[in-house]
């Protein structure tokens, strides 16, 4: 038993190391690590007291230990909340911290009380990690990441199910189940096992966590645009897509209008760069307040925009270029246009017709755009 809470207590030790690494050597969820090295510290030093029994004061091996072990699962809870974003329980947490004392201050003034410490300190844990497989899963899902919820929230789960089986046990064997840690029993034995391969697994999903994080980050960069937040034309493909396939099976069409803002060049040679980012940054936001919510709005490149219309026809697709291009006029922009007056746009509109995919659609949309520019710009050009 000894050896193998040694083992545990090094693993813990190990984790902080691991964790404090990946907040302020890499930079990787600093508030989080910052948890989760207190909560690896905390379970490394309670172990390493507990370890010390019958040698060291009671006062430290088994009070101070089981606030530490407590501690380090209150630290690791608020870590997975402020991860993932979540509002931190922080009057919940301090009310089972206090339970906690008050149970092992008990011990403390009688021994007599070693087996309610024992239950009551174990229930509280395994209300902690199982609220916590709780709210991780449920956040997690949320934001549709099925996958990520079930394997962040059963080791959770797991552990906090050991506590609880320790209770349970507890009041049916106290003789048994519910004696101190550190006492060589098969009970005990089993217990430190399932704590050594769960607390492995549950730094691991922790890990996962970050690694998951990093990559949906990864991927938004991927697909958008970072100087107005739209989609790029990575993106806006699978949407494209989607469409296309929408129209082959149940011939629900769409249209796509491309915009360009016309003579951007000259903005940009006038008033500098900086001035024409914020013109687009600004042509964004007008377009997000004309689209509707199941439209997609993008940027292709430069001064040019897509407008994605699931299910529109040619004459709401229209109406849709028509009061941008109204709107456009009417706002007012950081810098005049190139002849000293308002911006503006042109915009190339096609709607989906026959056998077309997706492709052909955009290209059919940017040759309207063409006509539009050459047809003295500030108009909607439908496409052939």
């Amino acid at each position: 038993m000894t050896i193998v809470l040694a083992i545990i207590a090094l693993q813990q030790g190990l984790f902080a190391l691991g964790w404090w690494v990946a907040g302020w050597g890499l930079n990787l969820s600093r508030r989080a690590a910052g948890h989760w090295v207190v909560a690896s510290l905390a379970a490394a030093v309670s172990l390493a007291l507990i370890l010390q029994r019958g040698r060291w004061p009671d006062l430290l091996t088994i009070v101070v230990a089981n606030m530490l072990a407590m501690g380090g699962f209150v630290a690791m809870r608020r870590g997975v909340q402020v991860f993932l974003r979540l509002r931190p329980t922080d009057l919940e947490s301090g009310a089972l911290l206090a339970g906690v004392t008050v149970l092992l201050g008990l011990f403390a003034l009688d021994a007599g009380f070693a087996r309610l410490a024992v239950l009551g300190a174990s229930s509280l844990i395994a209300w902690t990690l199982l609220r916590c497989a709780v709210e991780s899963r449920r956040a997690l899902r949320a934001v549709n990441d099925a996958a990520a919820a079930r394997v962040v929230a059963l080791p959770l789960a797991l552990l906090g199910g050991i506590y609880a089986l320790r209770v349970a046990l507890g009041l049916l064997r106290p003789d048994v189940a519910a004696r101190p840690l550190h006492e060589d029993n098969a009970f005990n034995g089993a217990v430190v096992v399932g704590f050594m391969v769960v607390g492995l697994l549950l730094n691991l999903v922790l890990a996962y966590l970050v690694a998951n994080r990093l990559v949906r980050r990864l991927h938004q960069l991927s697909i958008r645009d970072p100087l107005t937040g739209l989609l790029n034309r990575r993106g806006l493909a699978p949407r494209l897509l989607r469409e296309a396939t929408r129209w082959r099976r149940k011939q629900v069409g769409y249209a796509v209008l491309v915009i360009d803002v016309d003579h951007f060049k000259a903005v940009n040679d006038r008033h500098g760069h900086a001035a024409g980012d914020a013109v687009l940054v600004q042509l964004a936001a007008l377009l997000g307040q004309v689209a509707r919510e199941v439209d997609t709005v993008a940027r292709l490149g430069g001064e040019e925009f897509c407008l994605l219309l699931p299910g529109a026809e040619l004459v709401a697709a229209h109406q849709t270029g028509e009061r941008i291009c109204k709107q456009v006029r009417g706002a007012t922009w950081p810098v005049p246009a190139a002849d000293g007056g308002g911006l503006t746009v042109s915009i190339g509109i096609a709607v989906v017709a026959g056998d077309d995919g997706p492709h052909r659609v955009l290209a059919r949309a940017d040759a309207a755009l063409m006509l539009a520019k050459k047809g003295g710009r500030d108009r909607v050009v439908i496409g052939p």
